[in-house]
């Protein structure tokens, strides 16, 4: 189930889907994700969680502490749904540029037409490729789509994101894609 929790955040993460997106806002973004899962992984994914809950306070502490080093936190939420904080800075915003993975050695093909970012992706560590749509309403709220295929599994991803302000706290910004 780690697999799965790791592949969501790392399909999410590793593109650069929005390098194009006009006008996002810089600060403390939230993506809220739901992967479609079958109902063994979907009981996998519950377990995940009661062990996540389950975690010595001080274990706990040092996963955050280290997730927030890579530019985010994450919490795992009622039904499947995960949770990720993203800092995005000023220099990223007026780029247009998203934080992504530097991890994966992935190559990406990004589409723009007006609000709407396409991209498919391959990466090689670990092999996945997929797909990926999003729609911005706002520059500061988007919604997706993901397909991503690893192996021989196929996961579809869909969520949003929003911007939740100018202040990131203790989340320090992630890495950007050089376009």
């Amino acid at each position: 189930m780690k697999h799965l929790v790791r592949l969501t955040v790392f399909g999410l993460l590793s593109l650069p889907l929005l390098v194009q997106a006009q006008g996002m806002k810089p600060g403390l973004w939230e993506m809220t994700q739901k992967p479609q899962l079958d109902p063994a992984q979907q009981a996998k994914m519950e377990q995940a969680q009661k062990q996540m809950a389950a975690m010595p306070a001080e274990q706990r502490k040092m996963m955050e502490q280290m997730m927030s080093q890579r530019g985010m936190s994450m919490s795992a939420m009622a039904g499947g749904v995960i949770s990720i904080k993203t800092c995005i800075s000023k220099e990223q915003a007026e780029r247009h540029e998203m934080p992504v993975s530097e991890n994966g050695r992935c190559k990406h093909d990004v589409q723009r037409s007006g609000k709407t970012v396409k991209t498919h992706f391959v990466c090689t560590d670990p092999a996945t490729e997929g797909d990926g749509e999003f729609t911005f309403d706002s520059p500061e709220h988007y919604t997706n789509k993901l397909s991503i295929k690893r192996g021989d599994k196929l996961m579809t991803i869909t969520g949003e994101a929003r911007w939740l302000g100018g202040d990131c706290g203790d989340i320090k910004p992630h890495g950007a894609h050089k376009h």
